[in-house]
C-alpha cells in the first residue's frame, strides 16, 4: 500500500458527531468524496486545487505541506501540518495529540479534539473551537482571530496585530495580549482564567464570563481599556496606566471583585437598575456594595468614591 493514495471518504469521528462540526465534516469527508490519504511516515506535499479536495492524515510524526486542500483531517499524533495558499479551509484535529497546525493566508476554521494541539495562525483569519485536549494558540501578526477554549487547559497568545477575540474555557485558560490593536476582546471562561494585557498600548476590552461564573485575574495595558464585570465571579483586575473604564452588570447574583491601581483618571459605572447599597473604607480600601449584593473593593483607595 502506498504512503499517499486517494480513497473514498469515511465515517464521522465521534467528536465531530453533532452541530456545526458534523455539518462541516460531512461536506468534505462524505462517502462519495475522493480523499487524499497519508498513512506512511515522512514528509509530503499535497497540491490539489479542485473542490472538494480533502486530505486525511492518518500516520503519526508526519510533516505535510498543503496547497489548495480545503479540508484537513488529522487522525495521527505528533504531526506537523502547514497550510499554504490563500484558499479558505477547515481542519479537524482528531488525533492522539501533540499535533501542530500552521495556518496560511486563507481563512481557516479549526475543530480541536481530546488530543493536545498547537495552532500557529498565519496572515488569514483563524477560528478555533477547543475541546477536551490542551490547546496552545499563537496569533498572527495581522490576522483577526476568534478562539474558544474547551474543557482542557488552554494557552492563547493574541499576536502583535489584528483584532482578536479570545474566550476562556471551563478548566484553566491563560490569555496573553500585546500590541497596539484597539479592538482586542478577552473573555473569561467558566473555570479559572488569567489574562495578561500589560504589553498592550491600544484600548481593549476584558470581560468576565457572560454566564456570571468563574474566577478571573487580569492585568490591563497602557491604553484606555474597558473592564466589564458582574455576576457571581471572583475577580482581581489590575488597572493600567491609561484612563480605564470599569463597568459592572448584574445577573441578580452577588460577586466579589477587587480593582488594583484605581486612580483619578479612571471611571466606574453600573448598568441601569444596579445601584450602590453601601460604601465603607476598610483596611483593604474603599468597599462598594451594590444592590445585587456584589462587592467591589478599590484596593488602596483611602476615601469613599461616591459619598
Amino acid at each position: 500500500m502506498s504512503d499517499i493514495m486517494t480513497v473514498n471518504g469515511g465515517s464521522i469521528p465521534s467528536n465531530f458527531s453533532a452541530g456545526f462540526a458534523q455539518t462541516a465534516f460531512l461536506s468534505f469527508f462524505n462517502p462519495s468524496t475522493i480523499v487524499t490519504q497519508i498513512s506512511g511516515a515522512g514528509s509530503f506535499v499535497v497540491n490539489d486545487g479542485t473542490f472538494p479536495s480533502p486530505t486525511a492524515i492518518m500516520a503519526s510524526e508526519v510533516a505535510v505541506t498543503l496547497s489548495g486542500a480545503n479540508a484537513i483531517a488529522i487522525t495521527g499524533a505528533s504531526d506537523t501540518v502547514t497550510a499554504g495558499g490563500s484558499s479558505p479551509y477547515q481542519a479537524f484535529l482528531n488525533g492522539g495529540g501533540s499535533n501542530v497546525l500552521n495556518t496560511g493566508s486563507g481563512q481557516s476554521t479549526v475543530f480541536a479534539s481530546s488530543g493536545s494541539a498547537t495552532i500557529n495562525a498565519g496572515a488569514g483569519s483563524t477560528t478555533v473551537e477547543g475541546s477536551s485536549g490542551s490547546l496552545a494558540f499563537n496569533g498572527g501578526s495581522s490576522s483577526n482571530d476568534l478562539v474558544f477554549a474547551g474543557s482542557g487547559f488552554a494557552s492563547m497568545d493574541g499576536g502583535s496585530g489584528g483584532n482578536d477575540t479570545l474566550v476562556g474555557g471551563s478548566f484553566a485558560t491563560f490569555i496573553n495580549l500585546s500590541g497596539a490593536s484597539q479592538d482586542d476582546f478577552a473573555v473569561a471562561g467558566t473555570g479559572i482564567t488569567v489574562i495578561d494585557a500589560s504589553q498592550t498600548t491600544g484600548g481593549l476590552t476584558i470581560s468576565t464570563n457572560p454566564s456570571g461564573v468563574g474566577v478571573l485575574s487580569a492585568i490591563m495595558g497602557s491604553g484606555a481599556d474597558t473592564f466589564v464585570g458582574g455576576g457571581t465571579t471572583h475577580t482581581v483586575v489590575q488597572g493600567g496606566s491609561g484612563a480605564d473604564v470599569f463597568l459592572f452588570l448584574s445577573n441578580g447574583l452577588p460577586g466579589a471583585d477587587t480593582i488594583l491601581g484605581f486612580s483619578a483618571k479612571d471611571n466606574i459605572g453600573f448598568e441601569p437598575g444596579l445601584t450602590i447599597k453601601g460604601e465603607a473604607v476598610g483596611t483593604m480600601g474603599d468597599v462598594i456594595t451594590l444592590s445585587d449584593g456584589t462587592t467591589i473593593t478599590l484596593s488602596g483607595v483611602d476615601h469613599k468614591l461616591f459619598s
